[in-house]
C-alpha cells in the first residue's frame, strides 16, 4: 500500500496511511477542479477508490479519476 514520504499531521495527530492517502487525493482532486467540488461527495469518493487503488499515488488517482469523471461520448445529449 501507499505511504506518504514523512507523516502528515493533522490537527496535532499523525494521520494514518489510509488517511493520509484520503487527505493526497482529496487535496489533489479539489486542486484539478479549482475547489469546486462537493466536499462531502469528494470525501465518500477516496473512501471508495481506496480499496482499489490505495498503492497507487493518491494525487495520480485523482487526476485520473478527474478525467474519467469528466468524460462525455461524443454526440451524447444533443438531439
Amino acid at each position: 500500500m501507499w505511504k506518504p514520504d514523512k507523516p502528515i499531521v493533522d490537527f496535532g495527530r499523525t494521520l494514518t496511511d489510509r488517511e493520509a492517502w484520503w487527505h493526497e487525493f482529496k487535496a489533489e482532486y479539489g486542486d484539478v477542479c479549482r475547489g469546486a467540488v462537493d466536499h462531502e461527495w469528494l470525501a465518500a469518493l477516496a473512501v471508495h477508490l481506496y480499496p482499489f487503488c490505495g498503492e497507487r499515488e493518491p494525487r495520480e488517482v485523482a487526476e485520473l479519476a478527474m478525467l474519467v469523471l469528466a468524460f462525455e461520448l461524443p454526440g451524447h445529449g444533443q438531439g
